[in-house]
């Protein structure tokens, strides 16, 4: 192919000389109409991937759709015929117009599959061709390498920024490609939708029909026939597929004596290798090719994926092959000869022994022992084992039908905005969508119980996040939400609306906060630059209405944010659970159990608690106790809870604690890691003005207590003087605190020297967290009308 030399440094060359075409065909695209009943197709490999899928289903559902197909050479064009397309050369004036004109355009790798310069305002569908393995687009430094001072770089980034925006949906085959996607391309979550994967449909289909491998060999053996390769009835084939190296040979082309190990595998094992370059790749296989040995060129088959059910084992190094390849369950051996340098230059979304299963061979030696284990049941059924796991981490969708979902999604997407929601219904937002949470889930629960008709919209990231029963996710960004949060009667949030959010008339704002403040937010933090000023205030006028906790957090808000509107000082329902789970001075035993259940910690344990707060110098996790180490120095009968920030990174596992650190940064309830504490240590958190309201004991850990005092944030009253427990600055304290909790409980002596403290602290900011706060937040908006009763809701208990 003529693309086999490419690299990327040479491509961004050429976009970076393009410039004047670019400009000036974004100023025609004003003026010239689209017609939203023509489609154009492209992809980097010719007339297939998952593009040909949706253009035959396209013709299935609707056989006068006029498609035109972006191709490369009369190979090309004569196959795009041979399908009922309309081929159009993509470079020219005939690809510009087509692509400019066409209402609907689809690609497989990028803008390029069609012609670049007439894709400004068209409605984009970007396929993809494989699930991603290794890093793409802006998650690989070698996406934007290009000779040149950094401003060449940086205009080059811009350039690649402003493409990925302009498409209108990614599709992916299943929550983690979706999210490396989203990653690689640093586009909304709303952009990517998981449909499975078009390119995979007919490899799907044959999997599942009666006789389908058996069709597929066939069409193998006849394409190897015509390149004069012979391969008996009978004989097994095997794939080898190396990915792409930016044009650089293949590091695994076997030396003679690699070549004779294969040889003889292939003769043991009454098989045949055969081999797939990657079309974009460079290397020379004439020494292994042989009577067993053969080459499956893009020249002789352009599209290998719906024939991968010919094969019965695939090695491969990062190839997304073996993504596509897992949905048969059949043996992948993984081969990566140059692992570590691959993985610094191009990088791997996961350490490739992850998605391997720990098998990763690194010379053709160790393949070709696996490859020769096939023969025995138990070491084939082990392998197919592990690419069953592979395929339902990477496969939501098997059904052969993904082409037809694309179909639907598009659609669905060019539904007019006041179609997509019901404007009674009410959004709800917790931390950016990046949980499902604090007060707006508490909030949540009061509405559904007692408005149980009402539509309820959850902002989130990922698929993979829950919402409550009843309720519809929107991932942020995506139209849908934008249609929610624009025309929902009530939204609840707890942080910034962002992305140029105007209230509508009549349109109710609650805007829940998320803890009461010990650091100075907003226009109190020190060195507040004119911009934020101005952006803060914006903000603020986007709220009808505030909640506040206590008489501290109200004046904080009128402060802090300049807010003239109406606070709810009411408490809060996000601890409302903490409040009805007292028994007393102490929480409800069996409150205690069935939250430790639930984070899977043992009921008999003393666990201790460490959730910090992020610091502004950046979003990395705090972690200053080490809760591995505090974990081994506290002894076996401890377990640490962690939780982070929403700001920062979670925790992640310590082997080497023996499974006493648990991981609780993705809880949607705070509560719950509270009434599982025996002991809370955090630093500067509002989680102790949450921990407060359950009368849980607290240790701070705050050996950073002057810098973060003086030259961050600074504090809104004098915590030193005030805080209800002991300040810490070292591992050794909190350890030594804890195991005194551990032996004398409520009567150890730093928990009793802190008791007039902590009422003190309780009466201030926990005044009204009596268990009702949901129940009276609800009554305050249905007086408001932000809840207006169609219909008779619920009576409140």
């Amino acid at each position: 192919m003529s693309t086999a030399g490419f690299d990327f440094a040479s491509g961004n060359l050429s976009k970076l000389l393009a410039i004047p075409k670019y400009v000036l065909s974004f100023v025609l695209a004003w003026f010239v109409p689209r017609v939203r009943e023509r489609w154009v197709f492209g992809s980097a490999a010719g007339v297939g991937e998952g593009a040909l899928a949706v253009a035959r289903a396209l013709l299935a559902e609707q056989p006068n759709t006029r498609i035109a197909w972006m191709v490369a050479d009369e190979a090309e064009a004569e196959h795009a015929r041979r399908e009922g397309f309309e081929p159009v050369a993509r470079r020219g004036r005939a690809g510009f117009w087509a692509t400019l004109r066409a209402g609907h355009i689809v690609v497989t790798h990028g803008l390029g599959d069609v012609n670049r310069f007439g894709v400004v305002g068209g409605f984009i569908v970007q396929l993809w061709h494989g699930a991603p393995l290794k890093r793409l687009h802006f998650d690989s430094p070698v996406t934007t390498s290009v000779a040149g001072p950094p401003v060449v770089r940086a205009l080059l980034t811009r350039m690649y920024r402003a493409g990925a925006q302009q498409v209108d949906l990614y599709v992916a085959g299943s929550p983690t490609a979706a999210d490396r996607l989203r990653s690689a391309f640093r586009v909304d979550p709303g952009k990517v939708r998981v449909l499975g994967d078009p390119r995979d449909d007919a490899l799907a289909r044959s999997a599942a029909a009666e006789g389908g491998a058996d069709a597929a060999r066939d069409e193998v053996r006849d394409i190897l026939h015509r390149d004069g390769a012979s391969v008996p009835a009978g004989h097994s084939l095997v794939l080898y597929a190396p990915t792409w190296r930016d044009g650089a040979v293949d590091p695994a082309i076997p030396s003679a004596a690699e070549a004779d190990l294969i040889r003889e595998v292939c003769e043991r094992t009454g098989s045949h290798l055969v081999i797939r370059p990657h079309p974009l790749g460079r290397g020379a296989y004439d020494g292994l090719i042989g009577e067993r040995v053969h080459v499956l060129g893009s020249d002789s088959l352009r599209d290998i994926t719906p024939v991968l059910g010919a094969f019965d084992a695939v090695i491969t190094d990062y190839s997304s092959i073996a993504l596509d390849f897992s949905v048969l369950g059949r043996p992948i051996i993984w081969f990566a000869p140059d692992l570590e340098e691959y993985g610094s230059t191009r990088g791997l979304y996961e350490p490739l022994a992850v998605t391997a299963s720990g098998r990763v061979f690194r010379d053709w030696a160790g393949v070709v022992q696996a490859w020769a284990s096939l023969s025995a049941p138990a070491a084939r059924q082990a392998f197919a084992r592990e690419a069953r796991v592979i395929a339902d981490r990477f496969h939501v969708h098997r059904d052969g039908r993904s082409a037809e979902r694309v179909l639907a999604e598009i659609r669905r997407l060019r539904t007019p905005t006041a179609e997509l929601i019901d404007p009674e219904g009410v959004f709800f937002e917790s931390f950016y969508g990046r949980q499902v949470s604090c007060n707006p889930l508490a909030l949540d629960r009061e509405i559904a119980r007692r408005f149980p008709d009402r539509t309820r919209y959850w902002s989130v990231t990922s698929e993979r996040q829950s919402v409550p029963s009843g309720a519809v996710p929107l991932l942020v960004g995506g139209r849908e939400w934008f249609a929610a949060r624009r025309g929902a009667r009530l939204l609840i949030v707890n942080d910034w609306l962002r992305y140029g959010f105007r209230r509508r008339r009549g349109q109710v704002v609650l805007q829940t906060w998320h803890g009461t403040m010990l650091k100075h937010l907003a226009l109190g933090r020190p060195r507040v630059s004119l911009r934020t000023r101005i952006a803060i205030r914006r903000e603020s006028r986007r709220w009808s209405l505030m909640l506040s906790q206590n008489p501290h957090s109200t004046e904080q808000f009128r402060a802090s944010y300049a807010f003239t509107g109406e606070i709810l000082e009411t408490g809060y329902p996000r601890d409302d659970r903490l409040a009805q789970a007292l028994a007393g001075e102490t929480v409800n035993p069996v409150a205690v159990r069935l939250a430790r259940a639930e984070l899977g910690v043992p009921a008999d344990a003393r666990v201790l608690v460490y959730a910090p707060t992020w610091r502004d110098r950046g979003v990395t996790l705090v972690d200053d106790l080490d809760v591995g180490r505090l974990a081994e120095e506290l002894g076996e009968e401890w377990v640490v809870v962690a939780r982070g920030h929403t700001r920062t990174h979670a925790f992640g596992t310590y082997s080497g604690a023996g499974g006493r650190v648990v991981d609780a940064s993705h809880h949607p309830d705070v509560s719950t890691v509270i009434l599982a504490a025996d002991v809370l240590v955090t630093d500067y958190s509002s989680i102790m003005f949450d921990a407060a309201v359950s009368r849980t004991p607290m240790l701070f850990f705050v050996p950073d207590l002057a810098a973060y005092r003086d030259r961050e944030r600074g504090f809104t009253f004098d915590f030193e003087r005030e805080a209800p427990g002991p300040l810490l600055d070292t591992r050794d304290a909190v350890v030594a605190h804890a195991r005194a909790w551990a032996t004398a409980g409520r009567d150890a002596e730093w928990v009793r020297g802190y008791a007039a403290a902590a009422e003190a602290w309780r009466e201030r900011f926990a005044p009204h967290d009596d268990g009702s706060a949901a129940a009276r937040v609800v009554d305050a908006l249905i007086a408001r009308g932000a809840l207006p009763q169609s219909g008779a809701p619920a009576a409140r208990e």
